[in-house]
């Protein structure tokens, strides 16, 4: 299925040529070799660079834990023989990767642990990794690649803060039935940490410490205050299995290593989240975590794991924002569930400040729910409110300054466009990304904007862009902005389809196989270029089903998912 072919090389977001005296240079962020996927983070004031790969080229293969004995499993190779000592053709590379990654996905623990994304900082010449927890094994004398990290923002270029699992271990035991078995694990789910000079450090919540609760951390200020968010305490089930975990009778033959690791991935699900901010030295040395509380104190028999609170952003002067659930529900009906209506509990826009956790926007009976999604040092904040248009409902731009109360809620592409912001500077200039087909009511298309509260203008970014570089690229989201107006952004390309050793993938005739791609591009100002007016030409279509039908195991546009937003400042 292809989709409609895209405007934004040659119709303007707005009917006249947009106010904004610069355009800008389209320059790809130096993470192209290590996968086909790559996703744009941040972007600090020195303009360091933050990329998350997906699904990298060339990952180490564990042949001890394959099974060559099988011929279901053998079956699956063109030369089993060959894929037995480690001599994989490309297809046969690309199976065994595949075979691994659903058997693990479907959290199988006897199967190798291949970390799905890792992080880079650099420039646009070079890039460095960003490894969180993962450690040199001493057979590869390289990184094990079995531990995530996802680095979401960064300050001064050498404080980077993200989330991360702990690398993966083997533990040999014997079943219930005497036969010998192999589990790969590890002791930590998901938890923050900073990086600084290559030292990583944990940024723990603040829920029980008998096994790793899970956190993450999405923004830094200059003062080394990181926001997010962490489990502080834990459901009673959760609280009895790690008594029986710990307790060598109750646990019976069970390796202890199983059962914490078991309990990690129930955290998810058994956790309950708060706002937290987590105070550094300047070596990254944790000093303190403050835990904010909820907008309303829940009864204490109605006290569920789904009330959650959560920074998103702090600047520097010390206001974090984000949201938090007020103990009410509501009832709306999204694009793709029309016309069924479906009811929540209710989450909005809040402030976190000296220990306060308050509600950000005055009371408006239109915002079904609101979420704050960054801060400047002018303490301008953005973020969306979810409001219903003929009755579906879409996530609309605010801005909101907690000093004079000024609220200013800017349209998006066209009147029920729905908007997503990822980042203000401290210019005032707004970045995300927009609905931009008016004509279509589910999965519309999207664009990268730019919106400066100082004129009220919205523009589309890629009529930024010199006609060469809209014919090639597409921008459909902008993540972040810093105080030089430069700005890191996902934009889609239609390129070679590729195996996961990072050769090319030929069809039956020995030709190359085009499909779209995401990569993350840097955007630097020009303030010499102006706004070019492009010939109308036929656009690249872009495929669906080729991403879908891969082994990438996400649609082109999973970037969305992935990127819940985190910031600088």
């Amino acid at each position: 299925m292809k989709l409609k072919q895209l405007a934004s090389a040659v119709i303007l977001a707005t009917s006249s040529i947009p106010a904004m005296a610069a355009t800008y240079n389209l320059d790809l962020v130096p993470v192209q070799d290590k996968s086909f996927f790559n996703f744009a983070q941040s972007i600090d004031n020195t303009g360091t660079l933050v990329t998350v790969s997906e699904s990298e080229y060339n990952p180490p293969i564990d042949l001890s834990l394959l099974n060559f004995d099988s011929e279901a499993f053998r079956a699956i190779f063109a030369d089993p023989d060959a894929a037995e000592v480690g001599d994989f053709t490309n297809r046969d590379y690309q199976a065994v990767y595949s075979f691994i990654v659903t058997n693990r996905g479907r959290n199988d623990p006897t199967f190798q642990a291949i970390a799905n994304y890792r992080s880079y900082q650099g420039d646009t010449v070079d890039a460095e990794l960003i490894p969180g927890f993962d450690v040199i094994d001493d057979a590869t004398n390289d990184y094990t690649r079995s531990a995530f990290s996802i680095v979401n923002d960064s300050y001064s270029g050498q404080y980077f803060v993200g989330s991360g699992n702990t690398p993966f271990f083997k533990v040999d035991t014997l079943d219930s039935n005497d036969e010998e078995v192999t589990y790969v694990l590890n002791d930590t789910y998901r938890q923050a940490f900073v990086a600084v000079n290559g030292v990583t450090t944990p940024l723990p919540p603040t829920s029980p410490d008998m096994i790793n609760g899970i956190s993450e951390a999405f923004s830094i200020n200059s003062s080394l205050q990181v926001a997010g968010w962490g489990s502080s305490a834990y459901i009673e089930s959760v609280n009895n299995n790690i008594e029986l975990c710990f307790d060598d009778e109750e646990r019976g033959d069970v390796p202890i290593e199983l059962c914490t690791y078991s309990l990690g991935l129930s955290l998810n699900e058994g956790s309950y989240r708060r706002a937290m901010i987590w105070q550094l030295d300047a070596q990254g040395n944790l000093l303190s975590t403050t835990e904010y509380g909820l907008l309303f104190e829940p009864e204490e028999d109605n006290n569920f794991v789904s009330f959650t609170s959560r920074a998103n952003a702090i600047n520097d002067n010390g206001i974090a924002v984000g949201a938090s659930h007020n103990g009410e529900s509501v009832v709306y009906t999204l694009p793709a569930q029309q016309p069924t209506p479906r009811r929540d509990l209710q989450s909005v826009a809040t402030t976190f400040i000296d220990g306060e956790t308050a509600e950000l926007l005055p009371e408006n009976s239109d915002n079904l729910m609101s979420e704050a999604i960054d801060i400047n040092n002018d303490n301008w904040v953005v973020g969306t409110v979810l409001q219903e248009n003929n009755n579906i409902a879409r996530n609309q731009l605010f801005l909101y300054n907690i000093d004079s109360g000024e609220e200013i809620y800017p349209q998006g592409f066209f009147q029920t466009a729905g908007v997503k912001p990822r980042a203000i500077n401290n210019n005032g200039i707004v970045v995300g990304e927009g609905e931009f087909e008016s004509q279509v009511q589910v999965d519309r298309e999207l664009r990268a904007f730019m919106y400066d509260l100082n004129v009220g203008e919205f523009i589309n970014l890629n009529t930024l862009l010199t006609c060469e570089q809209r014919q090639k690229y597409t921008l459909v989201t902008a993540m972040d902005i810093n105080d030089n107006n430069e700005i890191i952004a996902n934009a889609r390309v239609i390129d070679d389809q590729r195996y996961i050793t990072g050769e090319k993938v030929l069809n039956s005739a020995g030709e190359t196989n085009q499909i779209d791609r995401v990569v993350a591009v840097k955007l630097t100002p020009n303030s010499a270029g102006s706004v070019e007016q492009c010939e109308q030409a036929e656009e690249p279509k872009y495929e669906r089903s080729g991403a879908s039908a891969s082994w990438y195991g996400l649609a082109v546009l999973s970037v969305f998912a992935l990127m819940r937003r985190r910031l600088r400042r």
